[in-house]
């Protein structure tokens, strides 16, 4: 069954769960202010959507949109720690590929080093991506001094189709400013089992 879905304003009366779920489940150098993601939700290329079980707020997903609209990267999903591995995640991941149904969508993940403090969570996290569908994108890129992966659904999609969407969401100055470094990934990382991926 589809989670409700509501678009995330300035208005909405969930913004301070939003705010609060927001900083639990990024860190503060993964996070752009909230103020620049409401005033970005406000064009019609991105979606900043709540979702809803009932009456009770689930998650977000934050999404920005290529011209052409086949193209959708996911820059935020973030599900209520208390309802955390019940499903709702994949839920959502379905949703969005209903959403953007013939688009191929593209998200990031903290990159699976091995020498990171949580790479067990990270390997986790790109696990759970791969069982909903996503495959590894061959690089990885460089932001704002994170490493991340770019994981994809539905196709795949190249350096150049990349950094046209980063470029359209930032915008004109800033995209140069951070624009993002991008490298081929060396290696897949391995599951906690030690298959690859």
């Amino acid at each position: 069954m589809r989670l409700r879905t509501e678009p995330i304003t300035q208005r909405s009366s969930v913004l301070p769960l939003i705010k609060t779920l927001y900083e639990e489940a990024f860190p503060a150098n993964e996070r752009a202010p909230m103020s620049i993601l409401l005033r970005k939700a406000r064009k019609p290329f991105v979606d900043f959507v709540g979702y809803y079980e009932k009456d009770t707020l689930i998650g977000f997903t934050y999404a920005s949109l290529s011209r052409d609209r086949d193209l959708a990267f996911v820059m935020y999903l973030a599900i209520q720690p208390s309802l955390r591995s019940k499903g709702y995640g994949s839920r959502i991941l379905e949703q969005l590929r209903q959403t953007y149904a013939g688009s191929r969508i593209v998200l990031n993940i903290e990159a699976a080093e091995k020498d990171s403090p949580n790479a067990a969570e990270r390997l986790r996290r790109r696990d759970f991506y791969v069982r909903n569908g996503y495959a590894g994108s061959g690089f990885l890129m460089k932001e704002f001094g994170v490493w991340y992966e770019a994981l994809v659904a539905g196709g795949p999609v190249g350096r150049e189709e990349y950094l046209r969407l980063y470029s359209r969401f930032m915008g004109f100055p800033l995209s140069l400013l951070a624009r993002p470094k991008i490298v081929p990934m060396p290696d897949a990382p391995r599951s906690p089992d030690g298959s690859g991926t």
